[in-house]
C-alpha cells in the first residue's frame, strides 16, 4: 500500500465530516486555551515578588489546574461517542473495501495526530495572545497598578501538551478498539442505533425519585454547623443519580400514562409529538442528563462567582468587626482588606474559568445531541409526509419537541440550583459573605444569564436540527 494514501484518506475523512468536527475542534482549542491560561498562572513565580500576596493567586490557580482535567477528560469522551458513532458507515466500508484493521487504525492515528496539533497550535497560540490581557484585567479588577511584564515559561506549554496528549491517546484507543472488535455488518447499523434502552424502568424510576429527594432535603438542611465536605459530595452524587434516573426512565413512564389516556389519539398533533419524545427519551435520554448536570455546574460555578464578586463589602464590614472587638476569628485571621480584595477577586476570575468551560461542554452537547437525534428522525418525518403529514405540520411537531427537550434540562438545572441555594449561602457564610441580598442577587442574575445563553443555544442548535430533517 503506498504511502500516502493512509494520510489522504485521514485529511478526507476529517473534511469530509467537517460539519461534524469542526465544532468539537473549536470548543476543545477553546478549552485548551483555557487551560493555559489558569496553567501559565499557577507557574507564573513573578507574583509572589511584584504583587502582594501574589502567591494566594498561584495557589487559587493551582486549585483551578488540578480540577480542570476532571471535568475535561469526560467530555472530550463522551463527545468522541458521538464523532465515531457518526463515522461507523464510512469504517465499515473502509473494511469491506479491504482495509485491514492495522491500516483503520493507522488512519485514525493520523486523524487524531491532526486533531490534536490543531487544538495546540491554537488554544496555545491564543492562550499566550491572552495571558497579558488577562493579567491586566485581574491587576485592574483588584486596583493594583504594577509595572510588570508577562513572563512565560515552558512549564505550562508543556504540561498543556502532557494533558491533551494524553486526552487525545484515550480517544485513539477508544476508537481504534471500536473499530477492531465490530464487524462491519454491525457498524453499518451502528450509526441509526440509539442508547441501549433501560430493564426495569420503574424501578429505576423510583430509585431515582428517592435520590433526588434525598439529595434535596440534604441540601436544604446544611447549615453552617452541620455542613461538611462528605455530605456535600454525598448530596451532590444523589442528585446526579437522581437526575440520572428520572430522565432515563421517569420520563418514559410518564409518556407511556399520557400515551394510554382515552384522550391522547383525539389530537393527531398530541399523538405525533408525545410519540417521538418516547422515542427521544428511550434512546437519547443520557444526553438530555449531560446537559443538565453540564448546565448545572455552570450554572452553581457563576452564582458563587456572582456572589463572591458582590459580596467583598461584606467580607470588609465582618473584618472591621472582628478587629473592632478585639479578637480574631476563623475566617479572618491574618486577613487585610487587601488580602481579602486579592482573594475573592481571584476566586471570581478562576470561576469565570469553569464558567465558560461548563457553558463550552453544556452548547456542544446541545448541538451533537440535536445532530444526531436530527439523523436519526429524518427517516421518521419522512415516512410521516408519506401517510400525509404536511411540511408545516411536521415543522411544527418537531419545534413542539425541541421545546420540550431543551426546556427539561433547563428547567431541571434551575430547580436544582433552587435546591442548592442553602449549600451555596453556607460556602458564603465560610467566606464571610452573610448578607441575603447578595446571595439572592447573585442567584437571579446568574439564572438570567444562563437562560439568556442556554436560550441563545437552542436558537443555533435547533436549527441545524431542523435543516437535517427537512
Amino acid at each position: 500500500m503506498r504511502n500516502t494514501l493512509l494520510p489522504r484518506l485521514a485529511v478526507r475523512g476529517l473534511y469530509g465530516n467537517r460539519r461534524h468536527y469542526l465544532p468539537f475542534l473549536l470548543t476543545a482549542s477553546f478549552i485548551v486555551m483555557v487551560y493555559f491560561i489558569v496553567a501559565a498562572f499557577s507557574w507564573n513565580e513573578s507574583f509572589g515578588q511584584n504583587i502582594p500576596d501574589g502567591n494566594n493567586i498561584r495557589m487559587l490557580m493551582g486549585v483551578g489546574y488540578v480540577l480542570l482535567p476532571v471535568i475535561i477528560v469526560p467530555f472530550l469522551m463522551y463527545i468522541n461517542s458521538f464523532l465515531i458513532k457518526g463515522r461507523s458507515r464510512e469504517l465499515a466500508l473502509y473494511a469491506v473495501l479491504g482495509l485491514g484493521r492495522r491500516h483503520i487504525a493507522g488512519i485514525l492515528l493520523i486523524e487524531a495526530a491532526l486533531c490534536l496539533s490543531f487544538c495546540l497550535l491554537l488554544g496555545v497560540g491564543a492562550g499566550a495572545l491572552l495571558c497579558p490581557l488577562v493579567l491586566d484585567g485581574l491587576l485592574a479588577a483588584l486596583g493594583l497598578h504594577v509595572d510588570m511584564a508577562w513572563s512565560l515559561s515552558a512549564a505550562p506549554v508543556l504540561a498543556t501538551v502532557k494533558l491533551f496528549a494524553f486526552c487525545f491517546l484515550v480517544l485513539l484507543v477508544m476508537n481504534v478498539w471500536r473499530a477492531a472488535r465490530t464487524q462491519p455488518a454491525s457498524l453499518l447499523r451502528e450509526q441509526k442505533q440509539g442508547e441501549k434502552p433501560l430493564r426495569g424502568k420503574s424501578v429505576v424510576a423510583l430509585l431515582g425519585a428517592a435520590c433526588l429527594g434525598g439529595g434535596y432535603y440534604l441540601a436544604v438542611t446544611t447549615s453552617l454547623e452541620t455542613f461538611s465536605l462528605n455530605s456535600f459530595m454525598l448530596a451532590l452524587l444523589l442528585v446526579i443519580f437522581g437526575t440520572y434516573g428520572l430522565f432515563t426512565a421517569g420520563s418514559v413512564q410518564v409518556l407511556g400514562v399520557m400515551r394510554r389516556s382515552p384522550r391522547f389519539y383525539a389530537d393527531p398533533s398530541r399523538f405525533v409529538v408525545v410519540s417521538g419524545l418516547q422515542h427521544r427519551m428511550r434512546k437519547n435520554a443520557a444526553g438530555l442528563v449531560n446537559i443538565c448536570l453540564f448546565g448545572s455546574a455552570a450554572l452553581f460555578t457563576l452564582c458563587c462567582s456572582a456572589c463572591v464578586l458582590f459580596g467583598q463589602e461584606d467580607a470588609f464590614a465582618a473584618l472591621g468587626k472582628v478587629l473592632a472587638e478585639g479578637h480574631i476569628g476563623l475566617n479572618t485571621a491574618g486577613l487585610t482588606r487587601e488580602a481579602i480584595a486579592m482573594e475573592f477577586t481571584t476566586l471570581a476570575f478562576l470561576g469565570v474559568f469553569f464558567v465558560l468551560v461548563f457553558l463550552a461542554c453544556t452548547a456542544l452537547v446541545l448541538y451533537y445531541k440535536q445532530l444526531a437525534e436530527g439523523m436519526e428522525d429524518a427517516g421518521r418525518f419522512r415516512i410521516l409526509r408519506a401517510v400525509g403529514l404536511s411540511d408545516e405540520m411536521t415543522v411544527r411537531t418537531a419545534r413542539k419537541q425541541l421545546r420540550i427537550v431543551f426546556l427539561l434540562p433547563l428547567g431541571t438545572a434551575l430547580l436544582h440550583i433552587g435546591f442548592a441555594s442553602p449549600i451555596l449561602a453556607v460556602f458564603m457564610q465560610i467566606l464571610a459573605i452573610n448578607n441575603p441580598a447578595v446571595i439572592l442577587g447573585g442567584i437571579g442574575l446568574s439564572m438570567l444569564f444562563f437562560c439568556a445563553v442556554y436560550g441563545a443555544c437552542y436558537l443555533l442548535t435547533s436549527r441545524a436540527y431542523l435543516r437535517t430533517i427537512a
